[in-house]
């Protein structure tokens, strides 16, 4: 199952967000989107390539995307701005605990 945060994430590069978590839904992907994902079993983020959620082992995973790049450069911008965030908010680095539910 796939979720997306409700305050997600996205890089400017990232022009039509609408579209490309539809497309996201659906297996369509993008050559260029990166997403970034909190993995609920080690409690810690991750990031990937879209065309990684083809994967079969990725099927029957519980997909919670926090956040959307065009480039690995942009997902690891994006993943300190989330550390800077859940700082100024909890006064730890502990992103997993300021996304989840």
């Amino acid at each position: 199952m796939m979720r997306f945060h409700k305050e997600m994430y996205v890089a400017p590069s990232v022009k039509n967000v609408l579209k490309t978590r539809w497309k996201l839904r659906t297996g369509r992907g993008s050559l260029n989107i990166y997403v970034i994902v909190l993995n609920h079993d080690s409690k810690k983020i991750e990031y990937f390539h879209n065309g990684m959620l083809k994967q079969k082992i990725l099927h029957n995973r519980d997909l919670y995307i926090v956040g959307l790049a065009r480039s690995g450069q942009e997902c690891m911008e994006l993943i300190e701005r989330m550390m800077q965030d859940a700082y100024e908010a909890t006064g730890e680095y502990d992103i997993y605990k300021y996304m989840k539910d």
